[in-house]
């Protein structure tokens, strides 16, 4: 009675696990029908994924991937002959058979040991597997679906579908034969998409996500070389990230590393300059300013910046021979010339200031130094009005000036 009972359970057994194996197998003749119905096929081949007795074998993963598969060479088919065909549904398929066929292989090349203690790998599924993995690549269907997904705002769709094709190169079972990774080229383009990737993810806000893909643009320095291009974006990007997400700290050593890198590019020096000076810290401000005047003497920009700086800090005499340097770069600059303006304003009213507690001797003496400060700053002002009438932010400044040296005449002409 036991007996019968135990071979009735082991055909109980054998029939599930037959059933199963018969699911792959129907899943798989679906997908290569005719007229293939993938809807059937991969409900079929999703009892065989769950069921405990077909789950782990490589060929039922590797049929799971071969529907998509099928769905993408079929619709492929059909754009070559006019017949419509669906890129996005081709390019979903192929994002989708990629995460089945890396389980497939994970367990192909899982150990099986025979009696004699010598392991034994399923080479064959392994095989059936990369050829396909390198038509996708070189198919581009996950770029055109993923630029498609940009198109639509569905961002985070198109860094997903961008970095699953930028990433076929980067698994370890595409390395595992060489002339399989021969074949797939890492070129300009590559590296072109994958700048849009990162943006893709930034533009998602999925911050961390673009700048770690941004930073690879920086891991190969060949390519890099020959892409300098893209990669001094992606280094502006990652900057730009750190500051939406206030991070000051990430953001300085973006720049400061960027400036080693691309001393050619002045955006990464302007921009660190300029987040020195808005955080008050000018002895750094004017170290890297020295930094860009030697690498650049000849933009006026950065000697009126630094002597804007040095002025603010009272070192007036330092200020004015850079303002100087300045205008001899471009003498016609309103820009500079109003600064140079407003630092003989500022000088006297730090003469001013002092002069506060003086007694009645050297208040007066104090005067005359603090208002022939601020006639030197006149003919500066005076000159960027002339140079841009149209400019309220000079002609204010000049009318102010009129008024504090009790130039009325000359203050009431300039009203509005």
């Amino acid at each position: 009675m036991k007996k019968s009972l135990f071979l009735a359970a082991l055909v109980l057994m054998s029939a599930g696990c037959f059933a199963q194996k018969k699911n792959v197998s129907k899943a798989r003749n679906l997908a290569d029908a005719e007229t293939p119905d993938y809807a059937a096929a991969r409900e079929a081949i999703n009892e065989a994924l769950q069921n405990e007795e077909t789950k782990d074998q490589a060929n039922t993963w590797y049929v799971a991937g071969w529907i998509d598969y099928k769905q993408f060479e079929n619709e492929g088919i059909k754009m070559q002959l006019g017949q419509g065909g669906d890129e996005n549904a081709r390019g979903n398929a192929v994002y989708e058979s990629i995460d089945y066929w890396v389980k497939a292989y994970n367990i192909a090349m899982t150990p099986v040991y025979d009696k004699k203690g010598k392991a034994k790998y399923d080479t064959r599924t392994v095989k059936s597997i990369l050829p396909k993995m390198l038509e996708y690549f070189q198919s581009q269907a996950l770029i055109t679906t993923g630029y498609a997904a940009y198109e639509a705002q569905d961002y985070s769709k198109a860094y997903d579908m961008f970095m699953r094709h930028l990433n076929i190169p980067e698994m370890e079972m595409m390395k595992s034969d060489a002339k399989i990774a021969s074949e797939m080229v890492i070129d300009s383009n590559y590296y072109t998409c994958l700048y849009y990737a990162g943006r893709f993810a930034y533009e998602a806000k999925r911050y961390n996500d673009a700048i770690a893909t941004l930073e690879r643009m920086n891991s190969d320095a060949a390519m890099a070389k020959a892409n300098r291009r893209d990669v001094i974006f992606a280094n502006e990007y990652i900057y730009q990230i750190y500051i939406e997400q206030q991070d000051t700290t990430h953001a300085v050593a973006q720049l400061q590393k960027s400036i080693q890198a691309f001393p050619e590019e002045p955006w990464f020096m302007q921009n660190l300059i300029n987040l020195y000076i808005n955080s008050g810290q000018e002895a750094k401000a004017i170290e890297y300013l020295d930094l860009a005047i030697t690498r650049e003497p000849n933009v006026g920009q950065y000697y009126n910046s630094k002597a804007s700086i040095l002025a603010r800090i009272g070192r007036f005499d330092e200020a004015f021979a850079t303002f100087e340097q300045a205008l001899a770069i471009e003498p016609n600059n309103a820009l500079f010339l109003e600064s140079y303006g407003y630092a003989y304003i500022d000088l006297g009213n730090k003469l001013s200031d002092d002069a506060t507690y003086l007694d009645a001797k050297a208040f007066a003496k104090a005067e005359v130094e603090i208002k022939a400060a601020y006639q030197k700053a006149l003919p500066y002002f005076q000159k960027a009005y002339e140079l841009e009438s149209d400019n309220d932010s000079y002609k204010r400044s000049l009318r102010q000036l009129y008024y504090r040296l009790g130039m009325i005449d000359e203050y009431n002409a300039l009203a509005d």
